[in-house]
């Protein structure tokens, strides 16, 4: 696959995950906005059953992504099967990258790619996650 391809399909897998998880975030914080899940009088068996479930929906969100990845990685004959792919976009998607899945050279940006896509889909997450339990220690001074 020409480089130019990769690229532009590298980007439009960033974009489309860049999509859902800022949906689900939104939705997240039009839930916290509408129902005060951390207010004082709420108690802490509430609110820790309420940062878990928001923890899930995140992991829920990265595992969206996750199959969005190896679906393409499927999809363009980079990686055959089901396992492989999945396998593939984890530890790729994650920078873990083990190294004993790899992609052939006309995928090598493809997979960099996916790589960029789960550096910044943590990175959401983490401004997200600092935000609100800035805003949940904030409140109980």
């Amino acid at each position: 696959m020409p480089v130019i391809l990769q690229i532009t399909l590298g980007s439009i897998v960033l974009l489309a995950c860049a999509m859902i998880h800022i949906l689900i975030i939104a939705r997240m914080i039009t839930h916290l906005r509408g129902h005060d899940h951390f207010a004082a009088h709420k108690s802490g068996r509430h609110q820790l059953i309420s940062i878990c479930g928001l923890f899930l929906v995140t992991l829920i969100s990265h595992t969206i992504q996750l199959y969005v990845c190896a679906f393409i990685l499927w999809l363009v004959g980079a990686l055959q099967g089901y396992e492989e792919p999945i396998y593939f976009a984890l530890v790729t998607y994650t920078t873990l990258g083990y190294g004993d899945v790899v992609l052939s050279p006309d995928f090598r940006i493809l997979g960099a790619m996916i790589s960029v896509t789960g550096i910044v889909m943590f990175g959401m997450t983490t401004a997200f996650l600092v935000g609100l339990f800035g805003r949940i220690l904030g409140e109980s001074d």
